[in-house]
């Protein structure tokens, strides 16, 4: 049954998305693709849109107002950003979107009217990482909530008027994520296995590294803020998500040991995170760092794996299952005055994976 109704549209596309998905596998596009969109579903459906056409990397979705679009939009965009956190300009995914307003015909699968065609064309016209309002769009906007600028009138093919077309001004501020779990994971000998090995070797090694990290993150709700090589920031929303998260990764790298000789050390420490469009600071980034400073120094073996927590990790597992799996570090192999200093000060606990110790 066909129904006319208006309705507020808010349109993502994924800027320059074929030059890089023709760099990609099969299964690389397939996961790209599946985890963009749970991305932006999740968000439309926290401020009460949904998702009622797709095509490709591009998602037409319904919001009860124009005001509400805009904060999903904004959020998607902020949101993009602290994913990719650490990525260059060319490497990370940016999003352009557009908001209109106006009358639809809804049949079925198909939706159909001018409103339509005219959010296609201020979405081709809409750089990246921006966010275009049309002149009726902007009309209801609540300007209170949400600050915007005049952008310019244009042409657009199939209409006889010029289009009035804003732009939602968002301001990059430091987004502060509180009370995550911070967990960084470190390949061990990495730079002596690279030396030693052929870039092939290498880059199985890191496609295989990338499949289950992803894989965990997907499991576990957990987010890949950094990747440098070898290196990955990720952050986790609670203790529940984060143990058995470590277990299973420690679990399947032992994979990764029989297969490439290299052993792996995770550290993790609960704090608030900042992100500044692609920066990561904090204190509690620090603390994390040295833990995997500490790690190193005292147990350096090639094929180990082993985890090392905060005392903050440590007693967020009070009360649950997890909490008998920690061990004391045996403080007299530390000869850093510094390091002992902030052992004292932030805790340090070996993390038991499975039935065996951590180290």
């Amino acid at each position: 049954m066909a129904t006319l109704r208006t309705t507020v549209i808010l349109k993502t596309d994924i800027v320059d998305s074929t030059p890089r998905v023709a760099g990609q596998t099969q299964s690389e596009m397939g996961l790209q693709r599946k985890q963009h969109k749970q991305f932006i579903s999740d968000v439309a459906i926290k401020n009460r849109g949904a998702i009622f056409q797709e095509e490709g990397d591009a998602y037409w979705i319904e919001f009860p107002s124009v005001t509400t679009a805009a904060l999903a939009a904004m959020e998607m965009h902020q949101n993009l950003r602290s994913m990719q956190a650490g990525k260059g300009e060319k490497q990370r995914l940016a999003v352009r979107a557009a908001i209109t307003v106006g009358d639809i015909l809804h049949q079925e699968s198909d939706s159909i009217g001018t409103t339509m065609s005219l959010t296609a064309r201020i979405e081709k016209i809409t750089p990246p990482d921006e966010i275009y309002l049309s002149h009726a769009a902007w009309l209801v906007l609540n300007k209170a909530e949400v600050q915007t600028s005049f952008v310019n009138e244009f042409n657009l093919k199939g209409f006889s008027e010029p289009e009035k077309v804003y732009k939602v001004d968002q301001k990059h501020r430091t987004r502060v994520l509180t009370d995550q779990y911070i967990v960084n994971t470190d390949v061990r000998s990495w730079m002596a296995y690279t030396r030693s090995k052929a870039i092939e070797d290498v880059e199985s090694f890191l496609m295989e590294c990338d499949d289950l990290l992803n894989e965990i993150c997907d499991t576990y709700g957990g987010i890949i803020r950094n990747r440098s090589g070898d290196e990955y920031f990720m952050t986790f929303s609670d203790a529940d998500a984060l143990f058995p998260a470590i277990e299973q990764l420690c679990t399947s790298w032992k994979k990764m040991v029989d297969r490439y000789g290299l052993g792996l050390s995770v550290t993790a420490h609960q704090g608030n995170l900042n992100i500044l469009r692609s920066y990561l600071f904090g204190n509690d980034l620090h603390v994390t760092f040295f833990l995997e400073q500490l790690h190193k120094s005292i147990y350096p073996a090639r094929e180990a794996i082993s985890v090392v927590v905060s005392g903050k990790v440590k007693a967020s597992a009070e009360g649950s299952n997890w909490k008998d799996r920690f061990r004391e570090f045996d403080i007299s192999k530390i000869s850093d005055d510094k390091l002992l200093s902030r052992v004292n000060e932030y805790g340090a606990y070996w993390f038991v994976v499975g039935d065996e110790q951590s180290r």
